[in-house]
């Protein structure tokens, strides 16, 4: 069928001889081909593997002082602002008193503020999260920003009200690298 619409298209052009490329420009163009497919590979897997890594303060302060009592969140989930505000109002922090010596306030709301959304150090990922919310914005809750509604769209609500759950905001019920920065989908675990 296709060597009957090629000859076709051949005598059209005044040629009655079949225009076949030779083996070596079949193999030229097959190896481009595959190469920009293994390209086009690797950057989709190294992209992805960066997207779910976050990187974190340094240090065990942060996991033993805001872990301790929640999720050690990972501070390129939000921008510099929301860090700011969170942690100048620690002592009415969603309903707790969570205040801290001046100098551990400090130190971490600098390692919170260098490692946000909209700093330096951010990936892409950060960088995508951050020009999601408004510049006239300064969200507190992570689990009301785009991004996490986005990344959990299929979550239905009874999956968030299982007693090992409870809240969105109890993101390392299921994501258990969250100490490490790490939200990697394979290692998402959701209890029963």
């Amino acid at each position: 069928m296709i060597s009957n619409l090629l000859s076709k298209i051949a005598s059209h052009a005044g040629n009655d001889r079949l225009m076949r490329p030779s083996r070596g420009k079949l193999l030229g163009g097959l190896m481009v081909a595959m190469g920009v497919v293994a390209t086009m590979g690797m950057v989709g897997l190294s992209h992805a593997s960066q997207d779910a890594q976050f990187p974190m303060p340094e240090g065990k302060t942060y996991i033993e002082e805001c872990g301790g009592c929640h999720t050690a969140y990972a501070p390129g989930l939000l921008p510099a602002r929301s860090w700011i505000k969170l942690m100048s109002g620690l002592s009415r922090h969603f309903g707790d008193d969570a205040s801290l010596e001046d100098k551990t306030r400090d130190k971490l709301t600098a390692d919170l503020v260098a490692l946000a959304a909209d700093s330096r150090a951010a990936n892409a990922l950060m960088q995508r999260i951050n020009a999601a919310i408004p510049a006239s914005a300064t969200p507190e809750r992570i689990s009301k920003t785009g991004f996490f509604n986005f990344m959990h769209d299929e979550v239905s609500g009874s999956i968030w009200r299982r007693p090992r759950i409870g809240t969105p905001s109890n993101c390392m019920a299921c994501h258990t690298k969250t100490e490490a920065g790490r939200y990697h989908e394979r290692e998402v675990h959701i209890p029963k």
